[in-house]
């Protein structure tokens, strides 16, 4: 547990210090913030792209998993892999230009998580040969709980007086 703990403090450190990230070693370090301006493009995408994209980094950002189409999924991330360039940003910034790039490719890889996720979870709940057993035993473990309590509630009956319902 300790040697875990360690190396997972040294994989910190070392993206940390790394000089593609930015000083929280979390986020790849960019030129311009989010919050500054943006220098587009200045040529709009299209809406219909605009509502694709838009679909794609609500479900990416999305908590939860239960209940999503992988179908739906896995085609909006093909379309953000097969995008080549630049839709948002200004192409004469190159790094930004590659930024967007890159950033729409995480997104796409998400989705792509998002489904092999669902997938395993749909196995593990119609599948799983490990899952099974265990429900089964977590219920026969309750069927031995409940039939060890009716008896001693049954014991308790026959050395006192009346039933221990509390109905007399």
């Amino acid at each position: 547990m300790v040697k875990y703990a360690l190396s997972s403090l040294l994989l910190v450190g070392a993206i940390a210090s790394s000089s593609a990230f930015s000083s929280s070693g979390c986020f790849p370090k960019t030129t311009r913030s989010l919050h500054q301006s943006p220098r587009l493009n200045l040529s709009s995408p299209p809406s219909a792209d605009i509502e694709m994209f838009s679909e794609a980094v609500n479900l990416a950002e999305k908590q939860s998993i239960g209940g999503v189409d992988v179908e739906n999924l896995d085609k909006l991330a093909s379309a953000l892999e097969q995008s080549a360039q630049c839709v948002f940003e200004d192409p004469a910034e190159p790094l930004l230009c590659e930024k967007e790039i890159q950033d729409r490719i995480d997104v796409a890889e998400i989705l792509r998580l998002k489904i092999e996720l669902q997938l395993r979870i749909d196995y593990l709940k119609k599948g799983n040969l490990f899952a099974d057993d265990v429900h089964k035993e977590e219920k026969a473990e309750e069927r031995r709980r409940f039939r060890a309590e009716l008896i001693a509630n049954r014991d308790k009956a026959k050395d006192g007086p009346g039933s221990d319902l509390g109905l007399w």
